[in-house]
């Protein structure tokens, strides 16, 4: 009896201890009354609502964000958030208040931006700069809002359930409602004939896989600075952003190739004698942004974040400021080695000149020394000797003769005496 009494007793102990916990802290006012059930965006992966024919997956559970008081900083480095945490904040937030059929940034309300905000900063996130901080925070928004909407399709479209059936398969963070009012907009002629043409420049397009995770891209090219002491190049960003951790193999055969296109120009243009402009040849080889994108570069970076404070429609015509500026330069250049050539032509042609009205001095000086008076005398003397060579000469000739014409006067005298 006594034991039976000491384990009711610890029961009931038990019983009152999970009563007690029990308790529920009030929501917030910023929390929407039209949603059944606040839940995390892992939600919408983890598994569909309540009598859906969707399996659910199993995972480490619902995220919680970031409970309040842990006053992480607020770091920021081109309009990007660097801490990590504040963009699954910011999603963990978006997807617990989903409060109306808004499947674009341009259709979300002023007001739903300002009260999703408000329970960011519930986190409470130290920052220098609030007006910045909110900036940013609009940038993230609506950077990031496509990617949303497409985690709420996720589920369906893995699953191959037809887009006409959409509607009878909502996630746990929408409600039915709301679910399929989002469905219509997707089932409409516009929006399909868009997702098809997506679809199929998907698929005649490699994938190029990135390597930096759950870490923002924006931290990645920071480390990158700090780590060089200069702002990184395209290049480097790119081979930094899809190489795996051992520092030589790439992610994927694409972004192996379009680095090695890369390399081979800058090794072209420096052999060359060029300037070696990173932003151009990763221009030339990638190809102009798609749609506000970079090819390579993931959804977070702009156009501008690759080749300066330009709009994507201008980047082409930068690059090619950029190729006339090389150009200029190198002829520039050219010009200035033809002049440096040109005098030192002069300066040669000038020597010769100079060398040649010193020749008869130097000659008349060494002939001075070898004993003769001027230049005229040698070939005067000259002329003499061999004068007196053909005189001497003649008169051989004569003596010839005469001795010829003796001997035939003594031959005919001879014949006479005969």
């Amino acid at each position: 009896m006594a034991k039976k009494s000491k384990k009711r007793a610890m029961k009931q102990a038990r019983d009152k201890g999970d009563s007690g916990s029990q308790s529920q802290v009030a929501p917030s006012s910023f929390e929407s009354p039209t949603n059944e059930a606040l839940v995390s965006s892992n939600s919408v992966i983890n598994g569909g609502s309540e009598g859906s024919t969707v399996q659910k997956k199993r995972g480490r559970g619902k995220a919680k964000g970031v409970y309040p008081g842990h006053n992480r900083k607020c770091d920021i480095h081109d309009r990007r958030f660097i801490e990590k945490k504040i963009p699954q904040e910011i999603t963990i937030k978006f997807h617990q208040n989903i409060n109306g059929p808004w499947i674009t940034f341009s259709e979300y309300p002023k007001e739903q931006l300002n009260m999703l905000y408000e329970l960011y900063k519930e986190a409470q996130f130290e920052t220098d700069d609030l007006v910045l901080e909110r900036e940013v925070f609009d940038e993230h928004v609506k950077r990031r809002y496509p990617d949303w909407m497409w985690r709420l399709r996720e589920q369906c479209v893995t699953n191959k359930i037809p887009q006409d059936e959409w509607y009878k398969h909502p996630p746990d963070d929408v409600t039915p409602t709301i679910w399929k009012e989002m469905c219509n907009k997707w089932n409409n002629r516009k929006w399909k004939e868009k997702s098809d043409r997506n679809k199929t420049n998907r698929k005649e397009n490699q994938a190029i896989i990135a390597t930096t995770g759950s870490v923002p891209m924006a931290k990645r090219r920071k480390e990158l600075e700090e780590k060089n002491g200069c702002e990184p190049s395209p290049i480097e960003c790119f081979r930094s952003m899809h190489m795996k951790k051992d520092g030589v193999t790439f992610a994927s055969e694409k972004a192996q190739k379009l680095y090695e296109k890369m390399d081979a120009r800058k090794s072209e243009a420096a052999s060359q004698g060029e300037i070696v402009n990173d932003s151009q040849i990763f221009f030339e080889v990638t190809g102009p942004p798609t749609r506000g994108r970079v090819l390579g570069m993931g959804a977070g970076v702009k156009p501008k974040d690759v080749y300066g404070p330009s709009s994507s429609s201008q980047c082409s015509k930068r690059c090619q400021a950029d190729r006339l500026k090389e150009k200029e330069d190198f002829e520039l250049r050219f010009k200035e080695a033809e002049e440096k050539s040109s005098a030192e032509k002069m300066e040669l042609q000038g020597e010769i000149n100079q060398l040649k009205e010193e020749m008869p001095r130097m000659i008349a000086n060494a002939l001075k020394k070898m004993g003769f008076n001027s230049m005229q005398e040698p070939t005067t003397q000259t002329n003499a000797g061999e004068g007196n060579q053909s005189v001497d000469e003649n008169t051989e000739d004569d003596s010839e003769e005469e001795d010829d014409s003796d001997g035939s006067q003594k031959e005919n005298t001879d014949s006479d005496d005969d």
